[in-house]
């Protein structure tokens, strides 16, 4: 069994593997209950390369209370925040518990706007889609950790995700090739 600064160190190196090239900053939230439920827990913050790239927060640790595999989270963002530091940390707070385990179509309901000038106030877990298997699978030394994406969405959309289908909702996204970085796309539906 991986001991749990190995792993965390693993997954450091896979999100700076992975972002090669980009300016790779620890910003941890320190505040709230996150480090005693999840000790070790570290957010990155992936700056882009060039105007209208993604900034990317990222964690590394959100994983290693599960025995195997876990999950680790990112957020794409137009802009450097220090809100979605603190989104990561209150994500990963709540994947820590197991009867609120977070996978691919969970959608959560974070009480208010993802970052201001938004409505949308919910987030949707899904594949890196932007990224693909490269992030999303990290070694073997990095308790092969899963990186799942949080997806900004509005309440409406939320609702559709409930009622019909994640398939339903990402069909519809991409047929109107909507702008993931827009901070205040209209909803879908």
């Amino acid at each position: 069994m991986i001991g749990e600064d190995a792993r965390i160190s693993a997954l450091e190196r896979h999100v700076r593997e992975f972002w090669h090239g980009h300016e790779v900053e620890a910003v941890t939230w320190e505040q709230g209950l996150i480090l005693d439920r999840v000790p070790g827990f570290t957010t990155y913050r992936v700056a882009p390369r060039s105007a209208g790239e993604a900034w990317v927060y990222v964690t590394a640790g959100s994983s290693v209370h599960e025995a195997e595999g876990g999950t680790e989270f990112f957020v794409m963002s137009p802009a450097a925040a220090e809100a979605h530091t603190e989104t990561l940390a209150m994500v990963s707070h709540l994947h820590s518990f197991e009867e609120y385990r977070l996978d691919v179509g969970s959608v959560i309901d974070i009480g208010g706007p993802w970052m201001e000038d938004s409505r949308m106030d919910h987030l949707l877990v899904c594949l890196p889609h932007s990224y693909g298997p490269a992030l999303e699978r990290a070694p073997e030394e990095a308790g092969e950790a899963r990186f799942l994406w949080l997806l900004p969405i509005h309440r409406s959309e939320a609702a559709l995700i409930g009622t019909e289908s994640l398939d339903a909702f990402e069909e519809i996204l991409e047929a109107e090739g909507v702008n993931v970085l827009d901070l205040d796309r209209a909803p879908l539906v």
